[in-house]
């Protein structure tokens, strides 16, 4: 059964074609101003790359903060919803989930049949968030998929005291004047926002089988960091973190 799953987030709209548990194609584009145009280039490049068209597809689910203006949905799904199922789709024991998202982050109970107990998201705040990073990175100009590397060459972690996005674009600017190297200020800011993950991913308690989904979790700095303060076994997903919301909008179909 053939199905596609789009997720339309603040920062980029993300599609996979599925046929079962089986990836035929992914695309992801960086969401802007036209929306509504960008979705339906999506839909057709993803389409395109699994040979289909949509009239082959078993059925189309969104999901995302604009997954409204995708006109041929046959329904919108709770991006929470999407992220649980999917997460204990490909990690059957999976207890705990923490989405790092391009606004936002996630934490999310799961039960024993992925069904989400509860969730907390820090929606008030894009403190820690892919935007929160991208913002950080630009003021040391440097792009945010080098942050590993760049990260790497670091000497030293700079601390970075503060966790409200303005105040730590401020600091990032002082380190800066004060001659530290960006490379030791993209480690603190790869430590900083960890810490900010564990916060959020704490409040649901420790032990628990975890794992990380969102575009900052392909960031293996800060998914490391995190790692060595949380508690509980970490489970990795087998797939690209980025794309989970979409695959279980895709899986959706299946499962209605």
């Amino acid at each position: 059964m053939k199905a596609l799953g789009c997720d339309i987030g603040s920062v980029f709209s993300k599609a996979v074609v599925t046929d079962g548990e089986k990836i035929l194609a992914q695309e992801i584009m960086a969401t802007t101003g036209n929306i509504a145009g960008e979705i339906s280039v999506l839909i057709e490049r993803v389409c395109d790359k699994a040979g289909i068209d949509l009239s082959d597809l078993a059925g189309i689910v969104a999901t995302g903060r604009g997954a409204d203006l995708v006109r041929n949905a046959d329904f919108v799904e709770d991006e929470v919803v999407c992220i649980g199922y999917a997460s204990r789709f490909f990690i059957p024991d999976i207890e705990l989930v923490v989405d790092i998202g391009g606004q936002s982050i996630t934490s999310m109970l799961l039960g024993r049949d992925g069904d989400v107990i509860d969730f907390m998201r820090n929606d008030k705040c894009a403190t820690g968030s892919g935007r929160f990073l991208e913002v950080m990175a630009a003021a040391l100009d440097i792009p945010v998929d080098r942050i590993d590397q760049e990260a790497a060459g670091a000497r030293k972690s700079v601390p970075i005291s503060s966790q409200c996005g303005v105040f730590v674009e401020s600091e990032v600017i002082t380190h800066v004047n004060n001659g530290e190297s960006p490379q030791d200020i993209v480690a603190g800011l790869c430590d900083a926002v960890s810490r900010i993950v564990i916060s959020q991913a704490r409040r649901f308690g420790a032990g628990k089988r975890y794992t990380f989904t969102g575009g900052m979790a392909r960031v293996r700095t800060i998914i490391d960091l995190a790692n060595e303060r949380m508690q509980g076994e970490y489970k990795p997903l087998p797939l690209d973190p980025m794309l989970i919301a979409a695959l279980g909008a895709a899986l959706m179909v299946e499962a209605s």
